[in-house]
């Protein structure tokens, strides 16, 4: 009887579904097809044939804009473009593998920076953008069990991934509302969640269509593939810069490490040691990197600021001797043509060093 039961939920009842939704719409476009038969003959009466036609195109053109836009969405959600392109975005919506080989975490660096596509192994890259390190854990701590035993987790750490534990906007935690535990939301509340779900066939479709708009322009202006000029990347390693200062109050990038920042230091110290301990328990090997940047930003980081900032912090957090690899000032991956702005890579580029790191693991030739 439960197989029977089972059978019919997972094959008959959402087969009716779809017919009954389908029955809805057909009937729905007759009677908004004939209302504007209706109102282009009632023109047609009082102002003529001309006006007539032209309001009767207009109106049909209109109701064909929702069919149509649907077929496009079935279509492009099959295509390989719209996997390799769409899936970063709306990785926690689709199903995910199981016993995976590998996986990082991390935030928009790591998100650039890592893609399993050609590599012959079980791969997810599970960095969103912005993602603190605490968030980064509870990722991890909520999609641990897809990782087979003995898998590689990759941590990427930014240059100020020790200076922040959580957003203060409680925005910044509604997109994971969708995929995460509500235990390992922040500030997690019902009636958020309530009103999330109400928007969240609209808000699928939307960011589909978003993205699919973002990527498409992208790719025609090749905006991930073109380098930009040695001009352009100064200005735009210097806006980063700017911007770290201002948000993390930072006057000096040789000078001392003011109270504040030291304080989520430590917590974040403590934060990355137990993320390593919650991977060595479970049989997981857990790897921290330093993921490449253009030169002309790595430039910006005096040696003071990266032992005050990175290297102390990681050295601290790393008592169990875990693998460290640092590809900050790579050589072979400092190449601007392997980036569309100073910090982020292209296509090209996290293909190339997702193959370069593997290989550093020896898990591919």
């Amino acid at each position: 009887m439960k197989g029977i039961k089972h059978w019919l939920s997972q094959s008959i009842v959402p087969g009716i579904k779809k017919v009954n939704e389908m029955k809805k719409m057909i009937l729905l476009f007759v009677m908004q097809a004939f209302f504007g038969f209706v109102l282009a003959g009632f023109i047609y009466l009082f102002v003529g044939f001309l006006y007539a036609c032209i309001a009767l195109f207009f109106l049909l053109l209109m109701l064909m804009i929702k069919p149509v836009c649907l077929v496009l969405y079935k279509v492009i959600l099959k295509t390989n473009w719209c996997r390799k392109q769409v899936d970063n975005e709306l990785k926690f919506i689709r199903r995910i593998s199981c016993e995976l080989d590998v996986c990082n975490l991390g935030s928009n660096s790591g998100r650039y920076a890592f893609s399993y596509s050609d590599t012959g192994l079980k791969g997810e890259n599970w960095a969103l953008g912005p993602q603190t390190l605490a968030y980064d854990f509870r990722v991890l701590k909520n999609y641990h069990s897809y990782l087979k035993e003995g898998a590689t987790v990759l941590i990427p750490v930014c240059p100020l991934s020790s200076c922040i534990i959580d957003f203060e906007e409680d925005s910044n935690n509604f997109k994971y509302y969708s995929f995460l535990h509500p235990g390992y939301i922040l500030n997690f509340s019902k009636a958020t969640k309530l009103k999330l779900i109400r928007k969240a066939e609209t808000v699928y479709h939307v960011t589909f269509f978003r993205v699919v708009l973002k990527r498409l322009v992208k790719n025609l202006m090749g905006m991930e593939r073109k380098s930009m000029s040695d001009q352009k990347l100064e200005f735009d390693a210097n806006r980063w810069i700017n911007n770290w200062k201002k948000q993390f109050e930072i006057e000096d990038m040789d000078g001392l490490v003011s109270k504040k920042n030291l304080e989520t230091i430590g917590s974040n110290t403590d934060l990355l040691r137990n993320m390593i301990v919650f991977c060595l328990e479970r049989n997981l090997k857990p790897v921290i990197v330093l993921p490449p940047v253009t030169s002309a930003l790595s430039s910006k980081f005096p040696a003071v600021f990266r032992e005050n900032y990175i290297y102390s912090f990681i050295r601290n957090a790393n008592t169990y001797q875990i693998p460290f690899l640092n590809y900050m000032d790579d050589e072979f991956l400092s190449d601007p043509a392997l980036y569309f702005n100073s910090y982020f890579l292209n296509v090209k580029g996290r293909k190339l060093f997702s193959q370069t790191i593997l290989r550093d693991l020896h898990l591919v030739i």
